[in-house]
């Protein structure tokens, strides 16, 4: 005789240890709603490490804009009820919100997560009201990662910043010159920084990163667009950065010292900034003073903007660009209509480049070299080519460089648009049959 189905609610009986761990994958919002399935789940939730609140999934802000302050309202309120309820420590306290109706609230769920020995928080307003955080996030032991997406600001500032602090994400709406001066003479354990906003105004604004711990430095620097002329330097002495992101749309000048560790940068100037400023070739000149600087990197990623500044160089007669002797890897962004004479030049520039990656394609007039260049020949073994449309200024840099790759391995072409010259099949067939220097290389047309 067969036994009918089971009722028994195995999940239920498990330690309360597994079943936070199950909750933990569930957004905070839905990991709270499991209390009314039965007595075991009333109190699981209270104990999650990981407290994450995303007022996007309050239905409301979607159906009726009506609603939209009594919906933060209710947000806010099981913010304030959940963060009052945590038992445990919390590993993780993220919030995300388009608007607080009480901004004081922040500054108590704050302090909430810091008395719970928070090791992350993270949080993104878009709010424009400029909120004070309190004393205790900056004196936080616990606190390891800090992402803040929001206009604050600093009263006081104590005498050690961030004690315990590796990584900080900041986006500000203004940097002046003090900024630099509180935040790295009071961070004794930063690893990841990571900053994003405006410069305004006339005044010179020296940003100063003096670090002993930094690793990973990413900059994101701007001047609203009717204020080009704002001047600002950046000065970054790090021995033991590993890796660079610059996006500049100022210009900035930028001056580096002793990066005797670093591997990787990436360097991303705005086109419009350059178009703009009264000399591009000024921009140029401080871009090739910048990479001078960083010549013993192994990995450089320069985007389409650096390329146009770049272009501005009198190559024939300035023979300021650096070598990189130990580079085995370059991206370029994008490369304009006289993108190969720059190309030309810092591929001669590159004597061990092993990778090179068109992440945009090509689109420039084609100029074959009267001399193969010498990476091409020795050292380049993997060729990556973007958004890759069949163009014949296309096709004769692949035929050139598949010739004169000799130790060349593979080449990638992606891409998704193949009209003028026929479909996906067709260009590939056309490519198989260009001359190779290399035997071995494999092409794929992805």
């Amino acid at each position: 005789m067969m036994n009918g189905p089971s009722t028994e609610d195995r999940i239920s009986c498990l330690p309360n240890a597994i079943l936070c761990h199950i909750l933990s994958f569930l957004p905070t919002k839905y990991a709270v709603a499991t209390c009314v399935l039965s007595s075991t789940w009333k109190l699981v939730w209270t104990s999650l490490p990981n407290l994450c609140f995303d007022d996007r999934l309050c239905l409301e802000f979607q159906r009726n804009l009506d609603l939209s302050t009594v919906a933060s309202t209710r947000f806010e309120n099981f913010v304030h009820r959940v963060l009052l309820s945590a038992s445990g420590n919390i590993n993780k306290f993220s919030l995300r919100c388009c608007g607080l109706v009480d901004s004081s609230r922040l500054k108590l769920w704050v302090s909430f997560a810091t008395m719970r020995n928070v090791r992350e928080i993270e949080i993104s307003l878009n709010d424009d009201e400029c909120i004070e955080l309190p004393h205790c996030i900056y004196t936080c032991k616990t606190l390891e990662v800090l992402k803040l997406d929001m206009n604050f600001f600093i009263k006081t500032p104590p005498t050690i910043f961030f004690p315990s602090a590796k990584i900080l994400h900041v986006i500000l709406n203004t940097i002046d010159n003090n900024f630099s001066d509180w935040l790295f003479s009071k961070c004794p354990a930063l690893e990841d920084l990571s900053i994003k906003g405006y410069i305004y105004g006339t005044d010179s604004v020296t940003l100063n990163i003096p670090s002993l711990t930094l690793k990973r430095l990413r900059l994101e620097l701007e001047a609203p667009e009717e204020d080009y002329i704002t001047k600002y330097k950046v000065i970054i002495r790090a021995p033991n950065l590993e890796q660079l992101y610059i996006r500049d749309h100022g210009p900035g000048l930028y001056v580096v010292h002793e990066l005797h560790s670093l591997t990787k940068a990436v360097v991303d100037y705005g086109i419009e900034c350059i178009l703009d400023y009264d000399s591009p070739e000024d921009v140029a000149q401080a871009v090739v003073d910048m990479l001078r600087d960083i010549k013993n990197i192994k990995s450089l990623s320069l985007s389409s903007g650096t390329m146009f500044a770049l272009d501005r160089l009198d190559y024939a007669n300035d023979h300021s660009f650096p070598t990189f002797p130990f580079l085995n890897r370059l991206e370029v962004e994008g490369v304009g209509a006289c993108g190969w004479l720059s190309l030309a030049h810092i591929f001669s520039r590159m004597p061990k480049l092993e990778s090179i990656v068109f992440e945009e394609g090509v689109d420039f007039e084609w100029p074959e070299p009267s001399l193969a260049l010498g990476c091409l020949l020795s050292h380049v073994k993997i060729i990556v080519i973007g958004e890759f449309e069949g163009e014949e200024n296309e096709m004769k840099l692949i035929k050139y460089l598949l010739k004169n790759g000799e130790v060349l391995n593979a080449m990638i072409i992606g891409g998704e648009q193949f009209q003028r010259r026929g479909s996906k099949e067709e260009v590939y067939e056309q490519i198989l049959l260009f001359e190779r220097g290399s035997k071995t290389c494999q092409v794929r047309v992805l």
